[in-house]
């Protein structure tokens, strides 16, 4: 087994750890006393998310010049999540580019190339807030902003370097120059044209920027409100903070979707509030299914439902 199928079972293990050190029975009580009513009405959260988010890649795809339906788009983002939810360090969530390259025609290159750009977009405005969440803990841990504002400006550089098409297109032409390449030399010149065709300018990443980090704030202020159904009393602006920063740390990709790093770090941080860790753990359950399980659980549906539907073209079209 591979050491990157291997890292995943890291946050599991931290996640056995967490749950080993705590009151399970605490933890069932907590769910238990959950009014039912709000319980349910909390999983529309996900609903203001979704769609800002799909907003947010329906902008930056007509940037790229690819064209695709809001209802297309947004399916697409749930199969991610199903993929992501199955798959070591949630890479499977690149599968979706297949999906997008079927549905517009667009070459396989140029839909990574977009994915990657959105994706990359929603970290850095995750890391800005981060950053900002760095500062309200910096007495406790002083060097975590600094940290957090060094990878933000590293991921910064990478994502506008690759934003600089001429630049990569000559490096790349370059290197596969190399006699190596010399069986395959086309197909990959074919591949570097259509990645770099129509890229996005600087510039045009600001207002799907502005949209991801408003998509956060949204995430993290839902999180807030459904915080109170346990009865977790931090100021907004403290709890907004924290949970930035519980995302960045679950964002490593040695994790299910963070599992288990996430919690270890907020009960770490809601610990100067005074708020007990079999609360955190179970209101961080609670919104990791909200969050993450409930849109893949419909992603692996939604995914289902296309490959039947490919299965039937696909013998149709052989009759």
């Amino acid at each position: 087994m591979k050491l990157r199928q291997l890292l995943p079972l890291f946050g599991i293990i931290v996640f056995i750890y967490v749950l080993s050190t705590l009151d399970l029975r605490a933890i069932g009580t907590e769910f238990s006393r959950l009014p039912l009513l709000y319980s349910l009405l909390s999983f529309t959260a996900i609903i203001p998310i979704l769609l800002l988010s799909n907003v947010q890649w329906q902008i930056l795809l007509k940037k790229h010049g690819i064209t695709i339906g809001f209802f297309r788009s947004l399916e697409n983002i749930f199969i991610g999540y199903f993929y992501g939810f199955i798959t070591p360090g949630a890479l499977g969530a690149y599968t979706r580019t297949l999906y997008l390259q079927e549905e517009t025609g667009t070459p396989l290159e140029k839909c990574i190339a977009n994915v990657i750009i959105h994706n990359t977009i929603d970290y850095l405005s995750l890391l800005l807030l981060g950053c900002i969440g760095g500062l309200f803990v910096a007495s406790i841990f002083p060097y975590l902003s600094l940290l957090l504002l060094v990878i933000l400006i590293l991921v910064l550089l990478l994502l506008l370097s690759f934003l600089r098409k001429d630049s990569w297109r000559t490096l790349l032409k370059r290197l596969i120059q190399s006699n190596l390449f010399n069986p395959f030399r086309e197909r990959l010149h074919q591949s570097i044209e259509s990645m770099f065709t129509s890229m996005p300018r600087s510039w045009d990443l600001l207002l799907p920027f502005i949209l991801s980090l408003i998509g956060w704030i949204v995430r993290f202020t839902a999180l807030f409100f459904l915080a109170r159904l346990f009865f977790v009393d931090v100021p907004f602006l403290y709890f907004i903070c924290i949970i930035a920063i519980g995302n960045v740390v679950a964002s490593i990709p040695i994790t299910i979707y963070g599992l288990g790093m996430r919690e270890a770090t907020l009960i770490t941080l809601f610990s100067l509030f005074l708020v007990d860790p079999e609360t955190v753990v179970s209101l961080s359950l609670f919104w990791f299914v909200i969050i993450w399980l409930t849109p893949s659980i419909i992603g692996g549906i939604i995914a289902l439902k296309a490959g039947g539907y490919r299965r039937t073209m696909s013998s149709n079209t052989l009759v």
